[in-house]
């Protein structure tokens, strides 16, 4: 049962096992055809593409880290996502600093080179800012996601570059321990707030390209992981 760690508390073999992991998943091409799974926009995966892709943006987003996850695991059993907390801690993970890894992704002529531009626009939003979100039990689901997303929407323009691209942002290794962040906090608002979930028609209830449904996705003990 994976456990995902705070990625500043992470020992030295847990920071290299996530690269190591990374880059033989580019290697044998299953981390560019997951990047193309998010550059995929028929997904409504994204607030941005309106009131389904708000209700549908948590859930998509949990089977997605879950599909890396697993595939991080194929590589080696103790692999695991690491959290970036990002309301906590104001700067970029620095033992992943240098990992700018070359993304070929299918149907993109040229691979993506990882880049970033760390601070030039977007925020990090506060401790304040999230812990009073996160504890908010009066919120309805469609509004507690829809500030959740724009806390990670600043997160994506902070870093910048590769991960300014809604399309291809999960080519940068920081992708993922950024979306754990945002995981995690929903995994924390969902304590409170039971019942409250995505309604949508029954039609996008399915987290396509995967078979599982929003409903699948609830529970992250469900899932078999947790974090700590």
């Amino acid at each position: 049962m994976p456990v995902r760690k705070r990625a500043s508390a992470l020992t030295r073999p847990e920071q290299q096992r996530y690269i190591t992991s990374v880059t033989a998943l580019i290697a044998n091409g299953t981390y560019g055809r997951l990047v193309a799974v998010h550059a995929d926009m028929s997904h409504m995966q994204h607030g941005s593409m309106g009131a389904i892709g708000r209700q549908r943006f948590l859930p998509w987003h949990r089977e997605y880290l879950r599909q890396f996850e697993q595939a991080l695991q194929d590589v080696d059993v103790q692999a695991f996502v690491p959290y970036w907390r990002w309301e906590n801690d104001r700067a970029f993970p620095t033992w992943l600093g240098q990992f700018h890894p070359d993304v070929t992704v299918p149907g993109v002529r040229h691979p993506i080179q990882v880049h970033r531009s760390l601070g030039r626009h977007g925020r990090l939003p506060s401790s304040f800012e999230v812990g009073a979100l996160t504890s908010n039990q009066n919120l309805s689901y469609a509004d507690f996601t829809t500030t959740l997303e724009g806390f990670h929407n600043d997160v994506h323009n902070w870093v910048g570059s590769t991960m300014g691209n809604l399309m291809f942002s999960p080519a940068d290794p920081i992708f993922w321990l950024h979306h754990a962040a945002v995981d995690r906090r929903w995994s924390a608002w969902q304590v409170g707030n039971p019942g409250k979930r995505s309604t949508v028609p029954p039609a996008e209830e399915v987290l396509d390209p995967w078979a599982h449904r929003i409903a699948n996705v609830q529970s992250i003990a469900t899932l078999g992981y947790s974090y700590q």
